[in-house]
């Protein structure tokens, strides 16, 4: 199945509580560079998630609902 970008996030603990929403919802998300980004722990490397493409609109209505900061860049 394809997946789709849906979120930059800024730490591990910020994915963590972002996936825990998705999954509440039934969605099944992927990290890209947590690891790197645990292990590095640099300002500015961020990690990135992902949802199959089927999810996409209900992810980011998840998003939209819990975490509208991530969204709107504030």
């Amino acid at each position: 199945m394809k997946t789709l970008y849906l979120v930059t996030l800024d730490n591990s603990s910020q994915a963590s509580m972002v996936q825990d929403a998705l999954q509440n919802e039934g969605i099944v998300s992927f990290l890209k560079n947590e690891n790197i980004a645990t292990v590095i722990n640099t300002p500015g490397f961020q990690i990135e998630l992902e949802v199959f493409e089927k999810d996409y609109e209900k992810a980011l209505e998840v998003l939209k609902q819990g975490f509208p900061y991530l969204i709107n860049g504030e």
